[in-house]
């Protein structure tokens, strides 16, 4: 299992300088959500759906205003965009095809308060290895790219 300094190597998120993510009870805003994503907030809260009783948006909405930054050329928002979209979908994933709040409020955490993810990617994983052999699954869906890279530098 890789432990928090590989996990740092991994993700080049060196946790020197910075505190780590802590949970602070309640939901980053759509309105500070709307100012990094630079979309208005009528929109983005309009974009929100509940799937599975998660509430988050759906990859196929990221992925569209992805194309549409592409298009305009404004790389600096298409960066965080997809930062926000790989927090979602590889690091946090909960619900198929869904970025819900918990990717959202450490996305937020660590764009705005400079707090490192890579503690709770750890936790995220560990809790994930304990369910999986909790409800007897042989399957993995979580962070696999991550143990890919950890595999590698191990052979």
């Amino acid at each position: 299992m890789p432990t928090l300094e590989e996990f740092e190597q991994i993700l080049d998120l060196h946790l020197e300088g910075k505190s780590p993510y802590k949970y602070v009870e309640h939901h980053a805003s759509v309105s500070t959500l709307s100012g990094i994503m630079k979309i208005r907030p009528r929109e983005l809260e309009s974009a929100l759906v509940n799937k599975k009783g998660v509430r988050g948006f759906t990859q196929k909405f990221l992925e569209s205003y992805l194309h549409q930054l592409a298009d305009r050329e404004n790389w600096e928002t298409f960066m965080d965009v997809l930062a926000l979209t790989l927090y979602g979908v590889m690091l946090f994933p909960n619900v198929e095809d869904l970025v819900d709040y918990v990717a959202i409020d450490v996305f937020i955490a660590n764009k705005t308060r400079s707090e490192n993810p890579v503690p709770t990617i750890l936790a995220n994983v560990y809790i994930a290895f304990h369910l999986c052999y909790d409800m007897g699954k042989r399957k993995l869906m979580c962070c696999l790219p991550v143990f890919y890279v950890w595999l590698l530098s191990r052979i």
